[in-house]
């Protein structure tokens, strides 16, 4: 396995990172948390930006559709001629129904928001960490992944999937040193939260700056030997 690390593999230049779903809840606060552990960050987003994104290099791409991920990362490539590490954050909730009562267009639309997304970006992005023989990813899931409740079988089950694919990736990936791993959040404590759930206690809910500076941990040296994990980041929930 090589040494190489962020550092090492950089030369002159800053590591890169990509972060899916860098406008929302909790894309901010990790696009700002790799700002300040030195990445530049190439931000994916599908429509209107937000105030919180100084200097992140935007790219526009539907995080759903392969030619669209696959032009992302080529233009990224053709910018920073390195990527270094891959946040997978994009995703969205729906839920509510019981099974029998869960129209198609909602399954599919959980598949594709948060496993196809996942896939379809660690696909395009690891052919050149594969080249670099460097590779840092980071899945979003949720703790939802492992306790399942009552009408949230297409969110159940698109989250599952995304530990099931890290898991893939790390046993493929193995003493090519690039690492894969999955955190698992409770509910984030971000505003559409709060307005979703008024009457909860978001003291016990998870911070987007605490899930921010585990992800930065994770594409740290110190956890190059570390690939598989499923990690719970639950605050007080």
């Amino acid at each position: 396995m090589s040494d190489k690390g962020p550092a090492a593999n950089a030369g002159a230049s800053q590591p890169v990172a990509i972060v899916t779903g860098v406008t929302g809840g909790l894309g901010p606060a990790v696009a700002h948390a790799l700002r300040g552990a030195g990445y530049h960050v190439a931000g994916i987003h599908r429509g209107k930006t937000g105030g919180q994104l100084d200097s992140v290099h935007l790219e526009q791409a539907d995080v759903t559709h392969e030619g669209e991920v696959q032009a992302a990362v080529g233009r990224i490539m053709q910018r920073f001629g390195r990527i270094d590490a891959l946040v997978n954050v994009a995703g969205g909730f729906a839920g509510g129904s019981p099974v029998h009562e869960t129209d198609e267009a909602t399954w599919d639309h959980m598949m594709n928001l948060n496993l196809k997304s996942a896939f379809l970006w660690c696909k395009a992005v690891l052919p050149h960490m594969l080249a670099a023989d460097f590779g840092r990813i980071v899945n979003v899931s949720s703790r939802t992944a492992l306790r399942v409740a009552a009408g949230l079988s297409a969110y159940s089950v698109s989250k599952a999937g995304i530990i099931t694919l890290t898991e893939t990736l790390a046993a493929e990936l193995r003493g090519r040193n690039v690492t894969a791993n999955v955190i698992l959040p409770s509910v984030i404590d971000t505003p559409a939260n709060r307005s979703a759930m008024p009457n909860a206690d978001p003291s016990k809910w998870v911070r987007p700056e605490a899930i921010a500076a585990l992800i930065v941990d994770l594409l740290s040296d110190r956890w190059g030997v570390v690939s598989g994990a499923a990690i719970p980041a639950y605050g007080g929930a």
